[in-house]
């Protein structure tokens, strides 16, 4: 596909796809004013993409007056994405068709104490079951996104962490994974994955907002009209990484009392073992592979009105309120969204503490209503949001001339 023109390092094609997605049917017209190009260079690149067999014309618009505009849509079926969200102890695979809906999806255990290579091996053995489930032929995939958890060295394809081993630290994991399957492949952080799941789903009410990402660890966005913030290694927002607790628990980074030693899922439900008789009357198995589950056992347990986990659960809302508050006064948000799979259960407790912290301390409050939402999908805005990047970034190859 040829690229005749860029804003934000965008090529006019992935814009008029982009607004495709978002708007399922849009004329040319339509597409010209909201994307700033000239009618001329949308009819161009509007035949690029219908010979590409990306884009096809289909109901007309009836106008008040004159002949009706013929609107356009993509072909969902030319094209498929996968995303693929992956911490220690879940996984999440995710497949979209070329306008971005989600056709197949499959959970399964993360990888544990597996090796890379393991790890690999196994996912591409859930990739092709899926594949064939869902009847989608492997040569209509454009790509994968691999999305985990940060620091990563997102252009080397490769973690910067020692989890959930050691020997995960600076591994190629795109490169295997994209060898394995015979795709290219991209390496993103699951929060901003998230936060690019999030706007397409919609239902966020404006272009610049925060997010918090929560699954075994914790995860931090910020999108800024329309584009993720990434900073200088696109590793921004490390949210897990702020002190909220000065002299308390040792961070995997060093430092003590940060968000990821004293709010996490594995450190709520590592906290759950100290206090005597609550693990066991609320079957905890306390083992690395059932962290997220222990925290889902939490939940429900205060949900019910168990004092002790609805305790434990408002200490870690705490903490990370504070840290909300900070984001908010950095980045001068005035809404962030709460998504991962930690949140399935948990999620409106947390909304009530974060947001009340957020609404008494965030510098802003009084210009603008500090609001915090819940996403409409927390189990699979990553991935989803991964598959999108796919979409985003990988163009579908030019057809043959003649």
């Amino acid at each position: 596909m040829v690229s005749v023109g860029a804003t934000n390092g965008i090529s006019t094609p992935m814009r008029i796809l982009d607004l495709l997605r978002a708007e399922k049917q849009i004329s040319r017209v339509e597409i010209a004013a909201r994307s700033g190009v000239t009618q001329a260079t949308v009819t161009n690149v509007v035949k690029t993409l219908m010979d590409a067999g990306v884009v096809r014309e289909g109901t007309r618009e009836q106008l008040s007056r004159g002949a009706p505009r013929r609107m356009l849509e993509l072909v969902p079926a030319a094209w498929y994405a996968i995303g693929v969200q992956i911490d220690s102890t879940t996984t999440t695979v995710v497949i979209a068709d070329y306008a971005g809906i989600r056709v197949a999806s499959a959970s399964l255990r993360g990888p544990g104490s597996l090796s890379p290579a393991a790890a690999i091996a196994e996912l591409v053995d859930h990739v092709d079951d899926l594949l064939l489930s869902a009847s989608i032929p492997r040569e209509r995939i454009l790509g994968a996104c691999l999305v985990t958890y940060g620091p990563q060295d997102r252009e080397a394809g490769k973690l910067l962490t020692p989890q959930p081993t050691d020997e995960w630290y600076g591994f190629p994991l795109a490169t295997s994974l994209s060898e394995a399957l015979g795709l290219p492949v991209l390496l993103e952080n699951d929060a901003t994955a998230a936060a690019i799941g999030e706007q397409a789903i919609g239902l966020v009410p404006t272009s610049t907002f925060g997010l918090l990402f929560m699954s075994t660890g914790v995860g931090g966005a910020v999108v800024v009209d329309g584009v993720p913030y990434r900073g200088r290694s696109s590793n921004a927002v490390e949210i897990d990484h702020v002190v909220v607790n000065p002299g308390g628990a040792v961070c995997l980074c060093g430092t003590r009392g940060c968000v990821g030693a004293e709010a996490q899922p594995l450190a709520v439900s590592a906290l759950a073992f100290e206090r005597p008789g609550l693990a066991a009357r609320l079957d905890l198995r306390g083992t690395d592979d059932e962290g997220l589950a222990d925290f889902e056992r939490l939940a429900r347990a205060a949900r019910g009105g168990d004092a002790e986990a609805t305790e434990l659960l408002a200490a870690s809302a705490d903490y990370l309120g504070l840290a909300v508050v900070t984001m908010f006064n950095l980045f001068d948000i005035d809404t962030l969204v709460l998504t991962g799979p930690a949140f399935r259960t948990a999620g409106p407790m947390y909304r009530t503490r974060i947001e009340e912290l957020v609404r008494e301390r965030a510098a802003g409050r009084d210009l603008s209503q500090p609001q915090i939402l819940i996403s409409a999908d927390v189990e699979q805005a990553a991935p989803m949001g991964g598959a999108l990047q796919v979409l985003r970034t990988i163009p579908p190859p030019t057809p043959p001339s003649g």
